[in-house]
């Protein structure tokens, strides 16, 4: 039977895997938000810049600080609003998981914490 980890590795492991999928989100945010910016530098409407602001405040700085289930709710507003959900598909298919799945990992952290 293999060896059980410990809980302060089954810790460390969970964090790092946080931290590593919190940049890669950040990282993805910060893509959506440049494509926003493009679009409304082609553009006549401002409506472009508004929402890259929106997803910088609102979602990217809630992310940035660890504050995660703030910002997937920041993003579940953001992506109610049209026609977000269809212009920014990463968003849906991507980072909305992702950011899903960190809410539910810091979960699993604060129980393991408290096991220790």
């Amino acid at each position: 039977m293999p060896e059980q980890p410990d809980l302060a590795s089954l810790l460390h492991t969970a964090q790092v895997s946080l931290e590593r999928l919190r940049q890669r989100l950040v990282s993805l945010i910060n893509d959506e938000i440049d494509f926003l910016v493009s679009l409304g530098a082609a553009g006549v409407s401002s409506m472009p810049y508004r929402k890259a602001a929106i997803l910088h405040d609102r979602i990217l700085q809630p992310l940035e600080s660890g504050d995660y289930e703030r910002a997937a709710q920041e993003l579940d507003d953001f992506l109610n609003e049209w026609p977000m959900d269809r212009i920014m598909p990463m968003l849906v298919n991507e980072v909305k998981p992702a950011l899903q799945l960190i809410v539910q990992r810091e979960s699993e952290i604060a129980r393991l914490r408290r096991l220790l």
